[in-house]
């Protein structure tokens, strides 16, 4: 079903707003977490996970293959507030951060991280980060949005940033050696919502956080310090965007236009590598999209996977950093799906995620025997 072809210009600018995280209705037991949820572990094995009132909810792909899934293996963490983000390492370690109730009896959340080495293994004591300040700061400051984590893929150090009412965005980092540091700013305006980061293998972390005048890119320039490298004068859903690492030292950011609901894709722009604002369809589509890279007919692809306008799953795949040829959306069913992720299999298939309409999680897989881009029927995880 085609739901739209993007070309290489840049979107429109007509009025309207729209918070559209899920999707879904009603209430459910278990609720996506910030961000992806969906990782290939270093055995090649699926893992998803879930947030309940409680803790984490994890499903794991059996040893055996073509046996289904392992689980559900619930996780629950004392004076757990959720909500959960996670980042994985080259070497498959799954990172985790939320929050939880100080134990000092504060109003304000703790930050709190924790670490699944292998596929089905247990995850390590949740380890507490104190609640984010910085030194001297407001006693009244508060977190704008869900706390988020990032992976450095050499040395395997890891990044916590968070947003502040006050005091803007802040990072602590763990080193290589597992030493923490304290809260350290990254800007000093205050952003009102999500911010989403990603280190590149080589390059430096950088970030993109939704102001008043659209989205901003900040990234690292040495010595534990950020500068505001891009203003994209666009507006945006507000939890919407996500990220991909599309090449050497360069991630793309997507997230969805208000005006139509439409999906743009935003890349610096460097020589010989398209960049800037690009438009991808899939117009009335709401929440973030999933999305990975993966090899389609031998050509290096960027999967993208959205709740689409008749609220059921959609998937486009293009050649990587090829933006500008277009995307053709089409309809893998699942009616009332949202939050999907995309994902590749220890056989190379690609496997789209999303949780039902009651908030338990389902999987559609390729089907390598049909010609383009064919998927089987929905499974449960459970």
């Amino acid at each position: 079903m085609n739901r739209g072809k993007g070309g290489n210009g840049s979107a429109s600018s007509a009025p309207g707003t729209q918070d559209a995280r899920t999707g879904g209705p009603g209430p459910r037991r278990t609720s996506p977490p910030a961000g992806k949820w969906l990782f290939a572990g270093a055995d090649g094995r699926l893992t998803a996970y879930a947030c309940t009132r409680d803790g984490l909810r994890r499903w794991t792909e059996a040893e055996a293959p073509h046996s289904g899934w392992t689980g559900p293996d619930s996780f629950e963490v004392p004076g757990w507030l959720g909500p959960a983000a996670m980042a994985q390492s080259r070497e498959g370690y799954v990172h985790f951060v939320a929050l939880r109730a100080a134990d000092d009896g504060s109003e304000r959340p703790e930050v709190i991280v924790s670490t699944q080495f292998q596929s089905g293994r247990g995850m390590i004591d949740w380890h507490g980060l104190g609640v984010p300040g910085l030194r001297g700061g407001p006693a009244d400051d508060r977190l704008t949005g869900p706390p988020r984590i990032a992976v450095n893929q050499r040395s395997g150090s890891i990044h916590v940033i968070v947003s502040l009412q006050h005091s803007g965005i802040l990072r602590r980092s763990r080193n290589a050696e597992g030493a923490w540091g304290g809260w350290k700013p990254v800007a000093a305006q205050s952003y009102r919502g999500d911010v989403t980061p990603l280190m590149p293998a080589g390059g430096q972390l950088e970030m993109l956080a939704l102001g008043p005048s659209g989205a901003d890119r900040w990234i690292g320039i040495g010595q534990g310090r950020f500068g505001l490298a891009e203003t994209i004068p666009t507006p945006v859903v507000p939890g919407s965007p996500a990220v991909c690492e599309t090449g050497a030292r360069r991630v793309t950011y997507f997230w969805r236009y208000p005006g139509d609901g439409s999906l743009v894709a935003w890349r610096a722009a460097r020589p010989g590598v398209q960049g800037g604002l690009m438009s991808l369809g899939g117009a009335g589509g709401r929440g973030a999209p999933g999305v990975a890279r993966a090899m389609v007919g031998g050509y290096d692809c960027t999967v993208l996977a959205q709740t689409g306008a008749e609220r059921d799953i959609e998937v486009t795949a293009y050649v990587t950093e090829n933006e500008g040829y277009g995307t053709w959306w089409a309809s893998l069913g699942g009616h009332g799906a949202y939050a999907p992720q995309v994902a590749v299999d220890a056989a190379g298939r690609i496997v789209v995620a999303a949780f039902d309409e009651t908030g338990a999680p389902m999987c559609a897989r390729q089907d390598t025997g049909a010609q383009g881009l064919a998927f089987g029927p929905w499974e449960p995880l459970a």
